[in-house]
């Protein structure tokens, strides 16, 4: 995968802490909550307790892989329309009961270029909370299709997005200690869903330009009738010509005693 030699972290915005501030549920009385910590050199954060409990508010990171994306995927830096990448990641959570929400924020920002344009671009961005381990085991999951609007004359776009409600249930033990939150960039999920798009819509289209009408009978046309036996058919004799008389009838059985 190429990248722009331009291409380069983003530095901290004070403002992405202020994005995830007056989480919903500030207002009971037995919730706990805990601010996102200062982000990790790498820009991941590590986990921390919630306050006041001795649950862990599960750590946060960009998944392997998934740190860039490019429109068209893997072509070469002079063929790219645009190319984006994460920036500063946060998350609050807050414990309810057996439950835990987590508020999780997102910014990353677009390069346009040197064939892409001002327009509508959609961001494929998925977050993952997963439960690490010998056997990783996906705890809760959500695609998104991130609009966002290039202005014309624009070399880049920064965008944020927020998920204020990615709540799951707390294990009987307690331990989120091995719960990763994950972000990243799924342009695979993005090009499976609009082929399945297209697989739906051509059938459907075929069989409606394929599927003959009904015929329709004639007007006199009905079920068919059975037919008599050729045996008891009744048979005439033909008429005789104009002017004539038609010959007595012959005796049709037995002879002149």
């Amino acid at each position: 995968m190429t990248r722009l030699s331009s291409f380069r972290r983003m530095p901290a915005p004070a403002g992405i802490a202020l994005v995830l501030g007056g989480l919903a549920l500030a207002g009971c009385a037995s919730t706990n909550t805990a601010m996102g910590s200062r982000p990790n050199p790498d820009g991941s954060i590590s986990a921390n307790k919630v306050t006041n409990s001795d649950i862990d508010c599960p750590g946060m990171m960009v998944r392997s892989g998934a740190s860039t994306w490019q429109v068209p995927g893997g072509t070469t830096s002079t063929n790219l329309r645009y190319q984006g990448s994460l920036g500063q990641l946060a998350r609050e959570c807050a414990v309810l009961g057996d439950a835990m929400t987590i508020k999780v924020g997102v910014e990353g920002r677009v390069l346009v270029g040197p064939k892409g344009g001002a327009g509508s671009v959609a961001v494929p961005l998925r977050i993952a909370l997963v439960q690490e381990g010998p056997q990783p085991k996906s705890v809760w999951t959500k695609f998104y299709s991130v609009p966002i609007n290039v202005p014309p004359g624009q070399t880049q776009v920064t965008f944020t997005h927020v998920e204020d409600d990615l709540t799951f249930a707390i294990p009987p033990s307690k331990d989120l200690s091995s719960y990763v939150i994950y972000v990243g960039y799924d342009p695979q999920t993005a090009a499976s869903g609009a082929k399945t798009v297209k697989k739906k819509s051509g059938p459907s289209d075929m069989k409606a330009a394929s599927k003959p009408k009904p015929k329709t009978l004639p007007p006199m046309a009905g079920r068919p009738q059975p037919m008599t036996p050729v045996s008891t058919q009744p048979t005439f004799a033909p008429a005789p010509p104009a002017g004539q008389l038609a010959p007595p009838p012959q005796p049709t059985g037995g002879t002149n005693g």
